[in-house]
């Protein structure tokens, strides 16, 4: 990956061993809910769509509803979302709303990388949806 944000590469080392957990997957999707639904929209107006897509996708993982998914791609968003509700990555959270810049840089980031794979996912849940 080219490009990759400062201090996003010991994110997908932790990844790593997340992803090899189902239930540490699912509490990375809970905290990541609840990080999105606490900060609204403030300072992430721009990602919040990506961020509830990498979400949902995990979700969906993790529950075995959708398995057409690299696991590159799994290690991927897990890494991104780690980064998101880490509160002190390379600028922390509560630097004036500063450290909501680089959360938005990295889901970005991973969602450019991704961006074929995420579309995939969008027409699955799209032909798929949830009682």
């Amino acid at each position: 990956m080219s490009n990759e944000p400062k201090g996003f590469k010991r994110f997908l080392v932790q990844a790593k061993q997340v992803a090899a957990s189902p239930k540490g997957m699912q509490r990375v999707v809970k905290l990541s809910t609840q990080k999105l639904l606490r900060r609204g929209s403030e300072g992430l107006a721009a990602a919040r769509e990506q961020v509830s897509l990498l979400i949902e996708l995990l979700s969906a993982y993790v529950k075995g509803d959708y398995k057409e998914v690299a696991a590159t791609t799994v290690i991927s968003v897990v890494a991104a979302l780690l980064y998101f509700i880490a509160p002190l990555d390379a600028l922390p959270d509560f630097l004036f709303g500063w450290g909501l810049l680089d959360d938005a840089a990295v889901i970005s980031y991973v969602s450019t990388q991704l961006a074929k794979e995420l579309e995939a996912f969008k027409r699955w849940r799209d032909n798929n949806p949830v009682p």
